[in-house]
């Protein structure tokens, strides 16, 4: 619930109130009475807020009373409380005299210290237990994507086509990038939900059932005989359509719940269960367990993400406002459609997404760089340790970095960031010994994270409409799909064209400097972008 003062001359009134939608409406300067704001009343003075719903003012109107007098704590009203004024007058009787107060007054929005500045809606701050919970689906939605492209499906594949494994990889991870086009009509409809249940929770839970479905099956193909790839794939791109569905309302979450002065924090949250949980798979198939058992770790972390963030956004969701416009065609197709004029900074911070991953591309070639250009012959083993300190580490920083986006902005960040990862592919360029290598790896993994947070904080700051935050944040998710799948068909010709030698299997170094020079022309890009953001800090 939230405590409202309504200052209706002579006296003012303090109700508790449902959590509902709310807006101030500004009528006059505070009179001279009237206390200076303080952390438990609003900073709003001389105004009355109104509920945007007739539902929340019958509510209202059923359940509670009015106390005049200014009263100086938050709670809910008792029958005596306040400045030893009595209650004696009902609710209905202060909102009839608020309304008259109103009549031909001007409409002005005002905020307490915690409503959204875009929406006017009271956003309370949250505890930090709430948001690791809610962005808990991070952690295995991680897990599962990162082990599965780079360690099942590669064994998998192996397995089932061993003379044309290399096609079938591609084909597999087509799959994989085409099921991540759901997320923007996902979006679209989760924010037109009117389940009781919300907007998030029925796709959530929807796309986990898909998940699991999914899972199963690829597990059932791959231990028949004899083996069903056909059944496999279609298994896979099951799994994938629930997970991206699950995603698709998840990414929303921090938008709807969160006050903006705590985006920050939430992305960061965000990013460091990401990271971990990228970690956590990659330690568990590389070092515990084989690949067969990792379609019941796949489902068990799946089942623990979506109970954790179901539970912890069960007491914050809402329906969708009604009554909402037909669904039309139109529409549906506009989710898939980013301009300048429709979306605003937020097609930049799209562009921004989009040429980072571009160069973040450059990851699927480390392993022939760490082979071909520094030597190493362990090459897969070395990659699996890099990437996990890197993450590990960059982990460490997500959270401060959130937080300090918070506080100081975040496009000065992201710009500097992007400047410190292009001179990272410069060093990479050198061709260092592996001790320096792994200490660079660490500094990339440490700038990847910040970019990360940053960049979903400030995709949540510059929505163009909080009511459809799932469908854009869909959408903005599709550059990262983009970006990823771009990147290597413009990467791979390039090292190949560069870098052929034709008495070696193996790429020679120019090959590689001409990659990092294609990063770093992204990277540079993306982070050059970040000035054309104009409504955002």
């Amino acid at each position: 619930t939230h405590t409202l003062t309504l200052h209706t001359p002579p006296a003012t009134t303090q109700i508790c109130v449902p959590t509902s939608p709310l807006r101030w409406w500004h009528n006059s300067p505070a009179p001279s009475c009237v206390p200076p704001p303080s952390p438990h009343r609003p900073a709003c003075l001389h105004c009355l807020p109104l509920l945007c719903s007739s539902a929340g003012q019958q509510a209202m109107q059923r359940d509670y009373h009015s106390v005049p007098g200014y009263v100086e704590e938050v709670g809910p009203p008792s029958g005596r409380l306040g400045c030893g004024t009595k209650a004696d007058s009902k609710l209905t009787d202060s909102m009839e005299a608020g309304q008259k107060m109103l009549s031909g007054a001007s409409e002005h929005m005002l905020y307490s210290p915690s409503a959204d500045e875009k929406t006017g809606l009271i956003q309370q701050p949250l505890g930090i237990c709430r948001i690791v919970a809610m962005n808990f689906f991070a952690f295995p939605y991680s897990l599962i994507l990162s082990t599965m492209g780079l360690l099942t499906l590669p064994v998998e594949v192996a397995r089932m086509y061993p003379e044309n494994k290399g096609e079938m990889l591609g084909v597999m991870l087509g799959v994989a990038g085409v099921s991540q086009l759901i997320c923007p009509a996902v979006g679209y409809f989760s924010d037109r939900c009117t389940s009781r249940l919300g907007k998030r929770t029925p796709f959530i839970l929807g796309g986990a059932v898909l998940v699991l479905a999914g899972i199963f099956t690829m597990m059932w193909a791959r231990n028949c005989m004899p083996i069903s790839a056909n059944v496999f794939i279609g298994g896979l791109f099951t799994a994938l359509i629930g997970l991206n569905t699950v995603y698709s309302a998840f990414t929303a979450i921090n938008a709807d719940f969160v006050p903006k002065r705590q985006m920050g924090l939430a992305s960061g949250v965000m990013a460091i269960l990401q990271l971990t949980g990228s970690c956590t798979g990659f330690a568990l198939l590389t070092f515990l367990i084989q690949v067969k058992d990792a379609y019941l770790t796949y489902a068990l972390s799946t089942v623990l993400g979506v109970l954790v963030t179901c539970l912890a956004i069960t007491p914050l969701e809402r329906p969708a406002e009604t009554p909402l416009p037909p669904l039309s065609w139109e529409e549906l197709a506009a989710c898939y459609t980013i301009t300048p004029t429709t979306h605003g900074d937020f097609f930049w911070v799209f562009a921004v997404r989009l040429f980072y991953y571009l160069s973040m591309s450059i990851q699927a070639f480390l392993l022939y760089y760490l082979h071909d250009g520094i030597g190493v012959e362990n090459a897969e083993q070395t990659l699996v340790i890099l990437v996990m300190v890197s993450q590990l580490v960059g982990a460490l920083v997500s959270v401060p970095i959130g937080g300090i986006s918070d506080k100081y902005g975040r496009k000065g960040i992201l710009f500097y960031t992007c400047i410190f990862e292009a001179a990272i592919y410069i060093v990479f360029m050198l061709f260092p010994p592996l001790m320096v290598v792994y200490g660079i790896s660490i500094l990339y993994g440490m700038a990847n994270s910040a970019l990360m947070t940053i960049e979903y904080a400030l995709a949540c700051d510059t929505l163009p409409n909080k009511n459809q935050s799932a469908r854009d944040l869909g959408l903005w998710g599709v550059a990262a799909f983009l970006g990823g799948s771009l990147g290597p068909l413009i990467m791979g010709p390039v090292l190949h064209i560069v870098g052929y030698q034709t008495d070696s299997d193996e790429y020679a170094r120019r090959g590689y400097v001409a990659l990092f020079c294609c990063g770093i022309v992204f990277i540079l890009t993306s982070g050059f972008l970040v000035k054309a953001i104009k409504g955002s800090s």
